[in-house]
């Protein structure tokens, strides 16, 4: 769990840092800011007497990010919309108000969601062997 937690953190780091210096835009580091915290977390939670306790701030952490990005998700046929219209590049895709914001949080949730039912299944099992 604590090298699946890392995973998670460094994939959003590179997610914010490639729309940063993309698109020129500060707005897109938001989930390179929340892979921060959870990078830190995954290394902190290598500790097998904090690891539970890492966990669970990281499963808080997550959720606070799916409940920020997740209401991006619907919008995903469009941007796909955006990305097969030949000759738009998805900045000037005019079926959402910022098409990168909308883009760059269906991604974080995309990277978020499956972090949030591992650790959901890790504290299951963990409880369950007692």
């Amino acid at each position: 769990m604590a090298k699946y937690t890392l995973y998670t953190g460094l994939s959003l780091i590179i997610l914010g840092l490639y729309g940063y210096f993309s698109y020129n835009t500060i707005t897109v580091l938001i989930p390179a800011f929340i892979g921060l915290v959870i990078s830190f977390l995954g290394i902190l939670s290598f500790n097998e007497n904090r690891k539970k306790l890492v966990i669970h701030i990281t499963a808080v952490v997550v959720i606070i990010g799916l409940s920020a990005s997740a209401k991006s998700l619907p919008s995903i046929p469009g941007l796909i919309d955006c990305f097969n219209t030949p000759g738009l590049e998805i900045i000037n895709c005019s079926k959402f108000q910022r098409p990168l914001a909308e883009l760059f949080k269906s991604i974080m949730s995309l990277i978020l969601i499956p972090y949030l039912l591992v650790s959901i299944s890790f504290f299951v099992k963990a409880r369950l062997s007692k």
